[in-house]
């Protein structure tokens, strides 16, 4: 018995010795990873910790007691424990597999420590409910730490690539895909950053054929298979590589860029990207070759297009200046080194630049733009493009400037030319015979040619400028000469009134004279419209060539009366007169009986003279203001003006009647002959073609009820009104 009952004692002092052996281990992994322990009860709030969780904030274990839920929410920072509570709840809740919270605890010394507290719930009861949790605190106040110092860097680091929409700054992992693309390089490629960040290389925007011609020019080693940015970011890995490109914008415009690519290496000297910073030298290029520049070393600084860069402290004193700089300014980097900008600085410049720099400090402004002067070493002045941004740190304190300087003195240069040539044209203007006026969005004169004075300045040539062009100038049309046009209209960039008047008249002492007005809308250098440029010439004589043009396109040489041409022009007015105004209209085709006959028995001479008799019958028997026409062979047709059906009808009768009862005499004989007319309503909204069907119908109607009579749409169709 005795030896059967050793056995399972023994068994069980093993499995004890067991336990107790992993838990000396488990306190041994805690001790040595500095970690502080707690157990807690969510109903009675007891809880314990270690000594080391103790320490963490300062006290001994000791002074602490006795320890609860209040020692933990007494220590941690207020903004932190509403957080806390919610990880608690959440995991009590079973959405999260354990609690996990980053909070600030205030050590004994009075400042605040970084903890990350981790724990979970091991026993619950019955209903669910959390019996005791168990969790562990660690300090990672230096891991923290050193997060808030990559945060700053990478801070003052976004701060300089914002700064820069003069240049493109485009940065891409060790493949070559983007993974930054600022809002210089937007502006330059006319790309946004989230069509080409993760999905584009570089590539992209190189020029085919000048790729294809640089790789032609390397060993066959280097290439080996590999693409441009292959080629390059193998130069870079070495050292900053630059070279002049054309790039390509989005919208297919080539731009000629000086590009500098850099390795960009982790804290072990890895690469881990490329950075490139492109800057345009598309209008310096062209400048120098407008201006032939023959000075080397200036034609060498744009070709090189270089940005100046410097670090500047909130004093005003150049922290740090890069290469391009000392050659824009002319100093060495020492030299720059020793001054501050102000002393520099033109003058002139100095107050706007200074209020620019409060406005940074002040918080008004995050950056600024500012063409100014500095003087270069030699006493020369040096207009330059200034971009500013201020670097603050983490808590918003500034801590000092980027600035990036751009030379824009041949720019500058080349505008003052531009404001010689602008003189030139306005000599040129004084000398043309057409009217010029240049008038902002208000209708004020702001230019006006010499012509102009002496047309509109009166009899002694009272200047223009600053009066408003509705004093000065008076427009109508043939159409109204009685109704003047409201110039504000031509104002209006959404209008199309210039293009819609083909006839406008210029009142002058009474008379009018027929203009032509061309118009070139004004844009300032933002883009926004400001204004227009008008061109009045003196169309008298070419507006009369074109009547007369007109009037021989639009006439039946035979009968005198509008030919099919002028009769759609006429109907087609006729149509928008009855859509603007609701009168009446009516529309009359005429088709003589029986015509053949006549010319085939006495020939095309005599069927001549029945057209002619017809076309008179027609001229006499409606109102001057109607419109007769011939369309061909034997078919005419009357466009009646504020006529009803009822109206058309009887006149239709009379003309039937009066035709009817010719006679006309040919070589011993009298011809007589009949006619079918049909009567249609010129209806709203109708096209020329409908018009011309719905009385081509009706014709054919009369022709079938055996010629020689009228037929219509019913009465009770029209609607308008009848002006008689």
């Amino acid at each position: 018995m005795n030896g059967l009952s050793d056995g399972p004692a023994k068994g069980l002092q093993a499995q004890l010795e067991q336990a107790l052996e992993q838990v000396r281990r488990l306190r041994m992994i805690i001790d040595g990873s500095a970690a502080g322990t707690w157990e807690w009860n969510p109903t009675s709030h007891h809880m314990q910790v270690n000594a080391r969780w103790a320490e963490i904030v300062g006290y001994t274990l000791e002074e602490l007691q006795p320890i609860s839920s209040d020692t933990f929410e007494r220590l941690v920072h207020p903004d932190d424990l509403q957080r806390s509570d919610a990880q608690l709840q959440a995991h009590f809740a079973g959405e999260t597999p354990f609690y996990e919270c980053l909070v600030r605890m205030r050590h004994r010394d009075g400042h605040w420590v970084w903890v990350q507290d981790r724990g979970r719930v091991c026993e619950w009861d019955a209903h669910g409910a959390p019996v005791w949790m168990a969790g562990a605190h660690a300090d990672v106040t230096d891991l923290q730490r050193a997060r808030q110092e990559v945060a700053g860097a990478r801070q003052r680091l976004q701060s300089i690539v914002d700064s820069s929409d003069e240049v493109a700054v485009i940065v891409t992992d060790e493949h070559g895909t983007i993974t930054l693309f600022n809002s210089g390089a937007e502006r330059l490629l006319g790309y946004r950053a989230d069509e080409v960040v993760g999905v584009a290389s570089p590539v992209l925007f190189h020029h085919g054929q000048e790729v294809e011609a640089f790789l032609r020019t390397l060993p066959a080693d280097e290439v080996a298979g590999r693409d441009l940015f292959g080629v390059l970011s193998g130069r870079a890995r070495e050292h900053t590589y630059s070279r002049q490109w054309t790039f390509l914008r989005k919208d297919g415009q080539h731009r000629q860029v000086r590009l500098s690519i850099s390795a960009l290496a982790d804290a072990q000297g890895e690469v881990t990207g490329f950075v490139g910073m492109a800057t345009d030298v598309t209008e310096v290029l062209q400048a120098r070759a407008e201006a032939r520049l023959a000075e080397e070393k200036f034609a060498g600084a744009f070709t090189s297009a270089a940005l100046g860069m410097a670090l500047v402290s909130l004093e005003g004193r150049w922290l740090d200046v890069n290469d391009a700089l000392c050659r824009i300014m002319g100093y060495s980097r020492n030299e720059l080194l020793q001054v501050d900008f102000q002393r520099l600085t033109h003058p002139d410049d100095l107050d706007a630049d200074l209020a620019m720099v409060q406005g940074l400090l002040r918080g008004e402004r995050a950056h600024y733009h500012l063409e100014k002067r500095y003087i270069g070493r030699e006493g020369n002045v040096i207009w330059t493009r200034l971009s500013v941004s201020l670097v603050r740190s983490e808590q918003g304190d500034p801590l000092h400037f980027v600035s990036q300087i751009q030379d824009v003195t041949a720019q500058h240069a080349s505008e003052q030319r531009v404001l010689q040539a602008e003189q030139r044209s306005r000599i040129t203007l004084d000398a043309v015979t057409d009217l010029v006026l240049s008038v902002d969005l208000d209708g004020r004169i702001e230019h006006a040619n010499a012509a102009a004075v002496r047309a509109l300045g009166g009899p002694d040539g009272a200047p223009l400028h600053g009066h408003h062009v509705g004093e000065m100038l008076q427009l109508t049309t043939e159409y109204a000469p009685l109704s003047p046009l409201d110039l504000s209209v031509l104002l209006d960039p959404d209008s199309n009134a210039v293009d819609l008047h083909s006839d406008l008249l210029l009142v002058q002492g009474g008379e009018n004279m027929p203009v032509d007005v061309s118009q070139a809308w004004l844009h300032d250098d933002a883009g926004a419209l400001r204004g227009a440029v008008w061109v009045i010439r003196d169309v008298t004589q070419l507006r009369a060539r074109q009547r007369e043009a007109r009037q021989l396109a639009e006439m039946d040489p035979l009968t005198d009366l509008v030919n099919r041409r002028g009769f759609e022009a006429h109907l087609q007015q006729a149509i928008a007169h009855v859509d603007r105004t609701g009168q009446a209209a009516s529309l009359m085709f005429i088709d003589l009986d029986q015509f053949k006959p006549v010319n085939d028995t006495w020939g095309h001479l005599a069927g001549d003279a029945v057209l002619w008799a017809v076309a008179n019958v027609l001229r006499h028997g409606v109102r001057d203001s109607d419109v007769v026409a011939r369309l061909g062979g034997d078919e005419f047709a009357v466009i009646l003006a504020g006529c009803s059906l009822r109206r058309a009808r009887r006149i239709a009768g009379e003309l039937l009647h009066t035709i009817g009862g010719l006679s006309i005499p040919w070589e011993q004989h009298r011809i007589k002959v009949g006619v079918s007319i049909g009567i249609a309503s010129i209806n709203t909204g109708m096209s020329v073609d409908e018009a011309v069907a719905a009385a081509d119908v009706q014709c054919y109607r009369a022709k079938a009820a055996g010629r020689n009579n009228v037929q219509s749409e019913p009465l009770g169709l029209e609607s308008p009104p009848e002006f008689d």
